[in-house]
């Protein structure tokens, strides 16, 4: 996990793309910045060398002197750590918005770990004694994420979509390649208990907890909103306890830059506004479990299971 530090040529990129967002000439801004027109195409090429031109520049386009500068963001490549970042500072939050399907991890039940322990377990090649323990401080981690919300101590708000909700009725939590008709049966079973309880929640609504379900796709990548007393962060990320567990692959992003958090509110904000909650959300997800509910005994007798 580290902070990025200032490239001249990553601000100059950054420079030219606000420069354009806001519809500003390069006359325009040379103007208001009492330089040459040259001056700004070399600041657009990196060639910025003083912290007070930068200060001048994020001025006049509006956006933080870091959007340009590019820091104020964490990346981490580790999933495990991940997780306990973010329950670290989820701990500290008043709310979090999760615009990510099919289920919010805070939302599920206690069954859920021991079913995702075995997923994860299926991700790793060979379960060593390092692994099972790298597996254990993630339960750690997310089980604190979870006491931190059931505690009240953080308002959730979290959008879904039909579509992965689908997704996660037909195949469960399942990581293994060509998984047995026994484990796929064992899993979507788990993912129909899964939504059901989420159904339930619907339907008697917690304080705090506001759960809303899109009839359409989420977003590409999904992202959370968590807000703090003093600030509010976005997070983004490739990793996943959901209906196709990842915890060994990628770079997540926690960005704490005003403009950027505002950007991913509006787009929750409009999500909101689509998405079906309380009683018609849950009768829509009680739908489609009996939906995969029915297959799941279809497939049993196709398969002789009784």
């Amino acid at each position: 996990m580290a902070k990025t530090g200032p490239r001249f040529s990553d601000i100059g990129d950054r420079l030219r793309t606000y420069r354009i967002a806001s519809g500003r000439s390069v006359d325009d801004l040379a103007a208001r910045l009492g330089v040459s027109r040259a001056a700004v195409y070399r600041y657009e090429k990196g060639e910025v060398v003083k912290i007070e031109t930068v200060q001048k520049l994020a001025n006049l386009l509006q956006v933080p002197m870091t959007a340009l500068l590019g820091i104020d963001i964490e990346f981490v490549s580790d999933g495990i750590v991940f997780f306990e970042r973010i329950r670290q500072i989820e701990a500290r939050a008043l709310s979090s918005v999760i615009v990510f399907g099919p289920i919010a991890y805070m939302l599920t039940s206690d069954e859920y770990d021991e079913v995702l322990r075995e997923a994860l377990t299926e991700t790793f090649p060979d379960v060593s004694t390092g692994v099972q323990r790298r597996l254990d401080d993630l339960l750690t981690s997310l089980r604190g994420r979870k006491e931190t919300f059931r505690a009240r101590r953080m308002g959730l708000v979290s959008i879904s979509s039909v579509p992965e909700i689908e997704r996660f009725l037909a195949t469960g939590l399942v990581a293994r390649r060509n998984p047995s008709a026994r484990l796929v049966h064992a899993r979507r079973s788990h993912a129909v208990r899964e939504v059901r309880h989420i159904a339930q929640m619907l339907r008697s609504p917690q304080m705090g907890v506001q759960i809303g379900v899109l009839t359409e796709g989420l977003p590409v990548s999904g992202f959370q909103i968590i807000r703090e007393m003093d600030r509010s962060r976005v997070v983004n990320s490739p990793f996943r306890v959901v209906d196709i567990p990842n915890v060994r692959y990628g770079v997540a992003s926690i960005i704490d830059m005003e403009h950027v958090v505002q950007m991913h509110e509006d787009i929750a904000n409009r999500l909101w506004t689509s998405a079906l909650t309380d009683v018609p959300a849950a009768q829509l997800l009680e739908d489609l479990a009996d939906r995969a509910e029915a297959d799941i005994a279809r497939v049993d007798r196709g398969t002789g299971r009784d």
